[in-house]
């Protein structure tokens, strides 16, 4: 009985042993989690809409640790002013949702600067009857899992 005891006490010491193992080597979102250097920049304040026609899509490391992340270049009045939309992973997984070349999309979010470069933080981009959510109003990602209740 005790050395049944101490077997399962064993296994179970082990098996939290390599949980906390394998949770320390995660790295979460990769670098775009809502408590990340780089998601900190988005402001709710700045929060405008921009109309433009797609230029280019391409990838992306904003901040170095960081997954590669998609951006498109739209040209908005005149003007070309680079997108981040978030991680490829996640983009990579949206059900009938791609970018290309020639088309017109509206976007949400603030302008900020990423390296010294002015960037707009898509929280949500259209393209003709299809919306794509990014972020809610107060930045956090929908790629996060948590939310404060």
């Amino acid at each position: 009985m005790i050395r049944h005891s101490l077997l399962l006490l064993g296994v179970v010491l082990l098996a939290n042993s390599s949980f906390s193992q394998m949770s320390l080597k995660s790295k979460g979102s990769d670098g775009w989690g809502y408590s990340d250097k780089y998601e900190q920049n988005f402001t709710k304040f700045g929060i405008k809409t921009y109309y433009g026609e797609i230029k280019s899509v391409d990838t992306v490391t904003p901040l170095p640790d960081m997954s590669f992340g998609i951006q498109l270049t739209v040209t908005i009045d005149n003007a070309d002013q680079i997108v981040h939309l978030g991680p490829a992973w996640f983009l990579l997984r949206q059900d009938n949702m791609n970018f290309a070349k020639g088309e017109n999309v509206e976007v949400l979010g603030p302008k900020v600067t990423i390296k010294g470069k002015q960037v707009i933080m898509a929280s949500e981009i259209k393209k003709k009857d299809r919306k794509l959510f990014l972020r809610d109003k107060d930045g956090v990602p929908c790629w996060s899992a948590w939310r404060k209740e």
